[in-house]
């Protein structure tokens, strides 16, 4: 059986982004943000279900997901598998979109809900400052560290860091409620078009005992055999890849011109503190979209 990525956008807004896997998606949420008892999410209504078509070239809009909650929160999730730039100022843009549209004319500020933004990531949003692969944001106080408001919270999930955990402290990562959901984004590579048996033998253990995890995996087989959605997730896959071809050849061309000599600056130091938290020189290439060679020359 081969599974088709679940890090892909379009793939990943299939699972996760329709009314029609709603148990899938509220398990999911409430793995991610650790809600239980009276905190868990019990129902979502999804306010973009859209899937845009992929053209010849893969084009398409934007694949998130986006649900209001039972408990009358709000909560954007995206996923990139591409290095953005200005990725924190970007999310927190679209934080303040989202946030500052709920309300409507005449309403009061206090009737603004709380709205979290999710950010699952395939390489380190802040490199030098953590290696964790989950990290939690609010506005707090300075000194006393009190909130300014608990309507505003960011999650960032870190794949290429919880693959480094799995690997060397898997007994602690399985305590933790949202190991299950980023092994399954994390099982497949489709850049290396490499699965990663272990991690679905692990996952098939957990689907005897979690009902939402064997529904999750009896989706995503079906999403995969779907002929229609391969192809739309093929188109998508060559355009990802020609824009990962892109940064690598706008990259090379600006260090020949001498134009990009703070960018390799910043990639040394981002692979030596890499290298310092445990990480392969295979480990970080694949982040990084280089060789093994191009991250030795660097370090």
């Amino acid at each position: 059986m081969q599974y088709l990525d679940l890090k892909m956008d379009f793939m990943f807004k299939q699972m996760f982004g329709q009314p029609s896997r709603k148990s899938i998606t509220m398990a999911f949420l409430n793995a991610l943000l650790h809600r239980t008892g009276d905190e868990r999410i019990v129902d979502v209504q999804f306010e973009n279900t859209e899937l845009t078509k992929e053209t010849e070239d893969g084009k398409t809009g934007r694949l998130d997901v986006i649900v209001r909650t039972n408990l009358g929160e709000r909560i954007h999730v995206e996923i990139q598998i591409i290095p953005q730039y200005g990725m924190p100022e970007r999310l927190l843009y679209y934080w303040a979109r989202l946030f500052s549209s709920s309300l409507s004319k005449g309403e009061r500020y206090e009737t603004l809900p709380p709205t979290i933004m999710i950010a699952i990531l395939n390489y380190p949003l802040f490199p030098h400052e953590t290696d964790r692969f989950h990290t939690v944001f609010h506005i707090r106080e300075d000194e006393e560290q009190f909130l300014w408001s608990p309507h505003l919270e960011f999650h960032v999930l870190d794949l290429s860091q919880f693959m480094v955990k799995w690997k060397k402290y898997r007994r602690d990562v399985k305590q933790l409620p949202e190991w299950p959901w980023l092994t399954m984004l994390s099982a497949v590579d489709s850049r290396k078009k490499k699965i990663h048996e272990e991690m679905f033998r692990e996952l098939e253990g957990v689907a005897m005992t979690e009902q939402e995890i064997l529904e999750a995996l009896e989706e995503w087989q079906s999403l995969s055999v779907d002929p229609e959605n391969r192809y739309a997730y093929e188109m998508r896959l060559k355009w990802l890849l020609d824009q990962l071809s892109n940064i690598r050849g706008s990259r090379e061309e600006g260090i020949k011109e001498g134009i990009k000599e703070g960018m390799e600056k910043k990639e040394r130091e981002m692979i030596q503190k890499m290298l310092e938290k445990g990480m392969s020189v295979a480990e970080i290439a694949n982040i990084l979209d280089m060789t093994e060679e191009e991250v030795r020359r660097r370090c």
